[in-house]
């Protein structure tokens, strides 16, 4: 069992946040199933992240998240900053996480 520093674990954990704070300013003006479903989502991962340091338990975490984005939510919900900024948001936690579950 290897994990991950308490740093690194923190950096991913900021990134759901912000994900999360995203979401729900997007869900203000608009009720979309995808958001609501992205924001459900978010939050399973935020838990589970804050519970697990270890690598390959967060490999399987950022599979779960990979698949999601490519398969569901790498749509355009709105045009605006907003749903621009939650894409990249996911995609920002997949690098991270690749790069630190790499090490």
């Amino acid at each position: 069992m290897e994990n991950i520093s308490e740093y690194e674990h923190k950096e991913l954990i900021d990134v759901l946040e912000e994900l999360l704070l995203t979401i729900k300013a997007m869900r203000m003006n608009n009720n979309d199933y995808i958001l609501a479903q992205n924001e459900q989502d978010a939050k399973d991962w935020m838990n589970y992240l804050r519970e697990h340091t270890d690598k390959e338990e967060l490999r399987s975490l950022e599979n779960e998240i990979s698949d999601r984005l490519f398969y569901k939510y790498d749509v355009e919900v709105e045009r605006s900053e907003l749903d621009n900024k939650r894409v990249a948001l996911i995609r920002e936690y997949i690098y991270k996480s690749n790069r630190i579950l790499k090490l």
